[in-house]
């Protein structure tokens, strides 16, 4: 066989295998097993299965979020915005507070510190990414808080579903948990769709008023460290979230179309989760060190139950 064609036989044949698996997944549709599918692909492979996969799953998260804004009636919206304001806001300054504190205790580096604990508080791995350049974080720095909130990402995706079950948490209750407790928009999503619609929208919502704490955080890390050349990435997505919602409610949707727009993010989920298990790879894991994981692990684990304790208290 000539080598061109042998090339494009080994590189079409894995291809046409994760399009198989992505159908199969899709009707499946848990974005759990989606994750940790795309992860064995990748961490087998070392590499990402697919060119551009990362970008792909970020546009896909990104149509599903919006699709979810359809849905949600924008005074819906502005109301639960509105009731939740404060305790976000509560939320993200104890959390950063709690940890940096704690990343000291466990002698984590100042530079990952902050990464963990900003990423904590506010947005995962977008905030780790966006604070990274501003602190002149290390390549290895930077990829240990991003292995470290993608793994609890995983567990989160795993467990949460069947805690909430157990605790018989309702729609809203676990909405607000997942939305607070769990680091990047997609697993903020992803598992909170596996509990049930109501509680997606909420930890949507929840999640996007989460996000904008960027804006703040860019500028005080911005003025600790005297740059000047940080930029603010807040997603645009998120003003589109809004337009959908008002746009939604402006039209009046059939149910048979909610029921259609919910189907097809529910199906862009699971491709989306498929592609940010493929970012992880065995040179992310190898960054790891003791101090990180103990530091992400430790906060998290007070970061549970305390948003948990608080919901069952003022959450219906």
């Amino acid at each position: 066989m000539p080598s061109s064609k042998r090339g494009l036989s080994n590189d079409l044949i894995p291809r046409i295998s994760i399009v198989f698996a992505l159908i199969v997944l899709v009707i499946l549709g848990n974005p759990a097993i989606a994750l940790l599918v795309g992860m064995a692909i990748s961490l087998s492979l070392n590499r990402a299965p697919i060119p551009k996969g990362s970008t792909y799953g970020k546009y896909m998260l990104q149509t599903a979020i919006v699709l979810l804004g359809l849905k949600l009636n924008a005074a819906e919206l502005l109301d639960i915005s509105g009731t939740y304001a404060m305790p976000i806001a509560a939320f993200v300054c104890a959390t950063l507070l709690v940890g940096l504190l704690s990343g000291w205790l466990v002698r984590c580096d100042r530079s990952t510190n902050a990464l963990i604990s900003s990423g904590t508080a506010i947005c995962g791995g977008t905030t780790i990414a966006t604070l990274s350049p501003i602190i002149a974080a290390r390549p290895e720095q930077t990829g240990a808080a991003l292995c470290v909130v993608f793994l609890l990402n995983v567990i989160a995706l795993m467990t949460f579903p069947t805690i909430g079950a157990w605790l018989n948490l309702s729609q809203e209750q676990f909405g607000v948990w997942a939305a607070l407790a769990i680091h990047d928009t997609s697993s903020v999503v992803a598992t909170a769709q596996m509990y049930g619609t109501e509680a997606a929208e909420i930890a949507t919502t929840i999640k996007m008023g989460r996000t904008l704490w960027l804006i703040p955080l860019i500028i005080v890390a911005s003025l600790v460290v005297g740059t000047q050349q940080s930029k603010i990435r807040i997603p645009n997505f998120i003003f589109v979230f809004i337009a959908a919602s008002v746009l939604g409610s402006w039209i009046g949707l059939s149910s048979s179309a909610v029921t259609a727009i919910g189907q097809i993010a529910a199906a862009l989920l699971v491709v989306a989760l498929f592609f940010v298990g493929t970012e992880i790879t065995r040179e992310t894991l190898k960054s790891l060190r003791f101090a990180s994981v103990a530091h992400g692990v430790a906060l998290w684990l007070l970061v549970i139950p305390a948003v948990l304790w608080c919901i069952t208290l003022w959450v219906p």
